[in-house]
């Protein structure tokens, strides 16, 4: 890659640019001029998008590469970023354009009007607007995206890099493209994201061509730097995963290739760094369960002498229960119960910490070969034992996660070496739990899981759901249904 570079590149956050500000001007731009390029250009619009993945065949080099569902998805995405960036820089520089141009962020949990997609890219302009795209939830009306889809809480809670339902996802082999044990960010918000956005950004052959798709992974990215940066978290040092080295097409069209050790260091080794927290008005106050993750106060990324002591390795989970029959979505809210095997109750309640509160133990819910022929632009609410008739705030006590399906159609087509397989999603519900044990709320012999639609379409889909309820509603209904996603199963396990 070269030598290490100095710092000249800031990312700023697309909301709080100053008035007269210029960086989309001229990223919309340099999208134009790169649209315009010659399909077999590596640095053209489509050539580059198509890097991510493309339904178009014959594929052409490095097409199709994107990692997902793995620990390799946040260093292959900040390669990939990177390399776009350097793309469009030397374009807008050639343009006219200032040298330090670099991609904004979308910070979508920064607050209510944060979470609409900025004022740029909403406007068609009669088919003038090179960073308009149709998309989903009346996201380009201005509709803000649910703060349930936006927050990355959970996510950067999360101490250990490594493992199903940590921050940076389950240790896969390299040779495919879509594996099945996607980390905390990359489920939300990465994957909420792109599903509630939709059309293109729904799905992994077509996300790259919407121009929003960047700043939504500049954000991606700027979370794992926040995230390295806290006191005990650590990359892996597994060699498996620091020598992984993957090729990208740089400025003048060359092939290039960079190893996850190369991309650690964003100021040093890559040139860029992320603004601090720009002040702004206070928040519209949200439930405690749903508040913003602090800001590290140091945001000079993860160097510094001395090296935490390695994580140790995930323990194996043992099965505790699961649901009997499959469940069907077709965007209204369902639920199924979750019989608790006898046999694991008292070993379970150990787990819960009923004896010792302090016991490194831990619960896991876990929604298994989810299929689908398509992504129905839909984000679902994960919530344990919801109490029927609850409010969206009582309803975030409840919430355990969120179940989106972006790349629901290549996990049946993965491209690589792994079999065609459903998606899979693994949350700890530990505290919530615990909570209901003290509460007295906790059944020993059962839970319920409640899948509710979340966004601005969910208001409708539950007065869909009264309707029937009611006998009120009419056949035609079922034409407005989502495309169905099957749940095999939903289970709950604990260490």
């Amino acid at each position: 890659m070269g030598s290490p570079q100095q710092v000249a590149h800031v990312r700023r956050n697309v909301w709080t640019l100053p008035a007269g500000d210029l960086t989309l001007t001229h990223y919309a731009a340099a999208v134009s001029e790169m649209k315009a390029r010659d399909p077999d250009d590596p640095t053209g619009w489509t050539y580059q998008a198509a890097l991510h993945g493309t339904g178009v065949t014959p594929p052409k080099p490095l097409w199709n590469g994107c990692k997902h569902g793995s620990w390799y998805f946040l260093a292959w995405h900040r390669m990939y970023l990177w390399y776009f960036e350097r793309i469009v820089r030397a374009t807008v520089v050639r343009l006219g354009g200032p040298a330090d141009w670099a991609l904004p962020f979308w910070d979508y949990d920064a607050d209510r009007e944060q979470a609409r997609i900025p004022p740029a890219f909403r406007e068609e302009q009669g088919g003038a607007n090179p960073l308009f795209a149709e998309r989903a939830n009346l996201v380009n009306e201005g509709e803000p995206l649910p703060f349930e889809i936006t927050s990355p809480a959970y996510a950067m809670g999360r101490t250990l890099f490594v493992g199903e339902a940590e921050f940076g996802g389950g240790i896969t082999p390299n040779g495919s493209t879509f594996w099945n044990r996607k980390g905390a960010l990359e489920d939300t918000p990465h994957n909420a994201v792109h599903s509630h956005i939709g059309r293109w950004m729904g799905r992994t052959t077509t996300a790259a061509l919407d121009p929003v798709f960047w700043l939504h992974h500049a954000n991606i990215d700027r979370l794992w730097f926040l995230w390295s940066g806290r006191t005990g978290h650590s990359n892996p040092d597994d060699p498996r995963w620091i020598s992984q080295e993957y090729k990208f097409f740089d400025a003048d069209g060359s092939r290039q290739s960079l190893a996850a050790s190369d991309v650690l260091d964003t100021a040093g080794r890559l040139g860029y760094t992320y603004e601090s927290p720009v002040p702004i008005s206070p928040p519209v106050p949200l439930p405690p369960s749903a508040t913003r993750f602090p800001v590290p106060e140091s945001t000079s990324g993860p160097s510094g002498p001395s090296a935490p002591e390695p994580p140790p390795p995930p323990r194996r989970r043992e099965m505790a229960g699961s649901s009997e029959q499959p469940l069907r979505l077709v965007g209204r809210a369902e639920s199924i119960a979750v019989p608790i095997d006898r046999r694991t109750t008292r070993p379970l309640g150990e787990a819960l910490g009923a004896d010792e509160p302090e016991a490194d133990r831990h619960v896991y819910l876990n929604v298994e070969d989810i299929e689908g022929d398509a992504n129905p632009d839909r984000v679902y609410g994960i919530y344990v034992n919801l109490p029927e008739g609850a409010s969206r705030e009582q309803a975030e006590g409840h919430r355990v996660g969120n179940l989106s399906f972006f790349g629901i159609e290549r996990a049946q087509d993965p491209r690589g070496d792994e079999h065609p397989h459903g998606l899979r999603v693994s949350v700890e519900i530990t505290p919530l739990v615990r909570r209901l044990q003290a509460e007295g709320a906790w059944d020993e012999a059962r839970l319920s899981v409640t899948f509710r639609p979340l966004g601005a379409v969910a208001a409708a889909a539950a007065g869909r759901a009264a309707q029937e309820a009611a006998g009120e509603a009419d056949e035609a209904d079922e034409a407005g249904e989502d495309p169905p996603v099957e749940i095999g199963r939903v289970s709950l396990s604990y260490t």
